[in-house]
């Protein structure tokens, strides 16, 4: 069975490091990572390619790999540059209230740059307007209807401005509740969560993420879920896909190229079984 990785990242120096006591996460730090990824022989793939692939139209490369962004922050360009060189492409997810606030051009992209991050063959999806958490929404509105507020801003801010019908989600925050969800699938085609540690919180309370997207096993040894948890499968739940954040789990280098390692080993076991 095939496994496909797929990271997530704001950017550099984001302020997530600062707020949670990691390193700062620097170019120099990403160039690394990729560069393991390369030496690896891993391909970049979008959501486009990962729908035919589960719709088995397209077949994937042999060792696929998602990079996925979250929020138009400029420090995505660097990073965005140096995926150029190595022949990378990413999929982001813009939130789009920062995109109407001119006098934020100097932490978020300008719609100009974003455009043309778009034209270099990145994937974009939704990530809401104002990005509130899930479960808050869920609370404040139970119908729903202001979740579906959010989404259809966006949405429509996106097709005015990059001239997309935006087809993939991503969830803000390590948040889930099942209205977004229902919401979700009225709309959009995949949805993706964010992977720091073990737990997500849901409208019901705190739960195991590996129970939520149903895998089995303990948390392993560095905190997070188990392995099998961290990939995209075919029998991933299209709403509920996983992305491992470069600042936390896979930060090391040893622990990225163990991630990165774990998905083509598990490919190579299932076809020497076959």
């Amino acid at each position: 069975m095939m496994r496909i990785p797929i990271t997530m990242s704001h950017g550099t120096n984001h302020w997530q490091s600062k707020a949670h006591g990691v390193p700062l996460y620097e170019a120099e730090r990403f160039e690394g990572q990729l560069r393991i990824a390369a030496e690896l022989g891993f391909q970049s793939i979008s959501y486009d390619d990962l729908a035919l692939w589960r719709d088995d139209a397209t077949p994937l490369p042999e060792r696929p790999i998602m990079f996925d962004f979250d929020h138009p922050n400029k420090a995505i360009l660097p990073l965005w540059r140096l995926m150029e060189r190595y022949g990378f492409k990413g999929n982001l997810f813009v939130n789009t209230s920062p995109m109407e606030k001119v006098y934020m051009d100097h932490v978020y992209m300008t719609w100009d740059e974003l455009r043309e991050v778009q034209a270099s063959g990145w994937h974009i999806g939704s990530h809401t307007h104002n990005h509130m958490e899930m479960s808050y929404m869920a609370r404040k509105d139970p119908s729903g209807g202001l979740i579906r507020e959010q989404m259809e801003k966006c949405d429509a801010i996106l097709e005015e401005h990059l001239g997309i019908i935006s087809q993939d989600f991503a969830f803000t925050g390590i948040t889930w509740s099942q209205a977004t969800e229902d919401v979700v699938k009225e709309r959009y085609r995949f949805a993706r969560l964010w992977i720091v540690g073990s737990r997500y919180e849901t409208d019901e309370g705190e739960v195991r993420y590996a129970d939520m997207v149903g895998v089995p096993g303990d948390e392993e040894d560095d905190g997070g879920p188990p392995f099998a948890a961290r990939y995209i499968t075919k029998a991933s739940n299209s709403y509920r896909l996983p992305s491992m954040d470069l600042e936390y789990l896979v930060y090391e280098y040893d622990a990225f190229r163990r991630y990165l390692e774990g998905a083509f080993q598990a490919t190579e076991a299932t076809a020497e079984v076959t």
